[in-house]
């Protein structure tokens, strides 16, 4: 492949991976059984980022898509909940 395409890919990459890792943040910033609607997040980052929340919220579904200790529900209700597995006593 030529090395200008490489370039441009590794470039598309670091984008992606700050969408991402700005989401990750907002998630793992949620208190137990908080929740976020997916479409708010994806909105106010794609503000931070000249883009509209259509634009991004499809890139940020691969995020969401089985993020661990979250639950993702749609509808008007639904959003991303923070959820932590339940604590044992190590089966004493």
């Amino acid at each position: 492949m030529d090395q200008k395409v490489e370039q441009h890919i590794e470039a598309a990459l670091a984008k992606v991976r700050e969408f991402f890792v700005e989401a990750a943040t907002a998630i793992e910033a949620l208190k137990d059984n908080e929740r976020l609607p997916a479409t708010k997040l994806a909105e106010e980052i794609a503000k931070r980022h000249g883009m509209t929340q259509p634009q991004l919220y499809p890139t940020l579904k691969f995020l969401f898509d089985g993020y661990p200790e979250a639950e993702i529900t749609r509808g008007a209700h639904g959003g991303i909940k923070k959820i932590r597995p339940a604590k044992t006593d190590g089966g004493t």
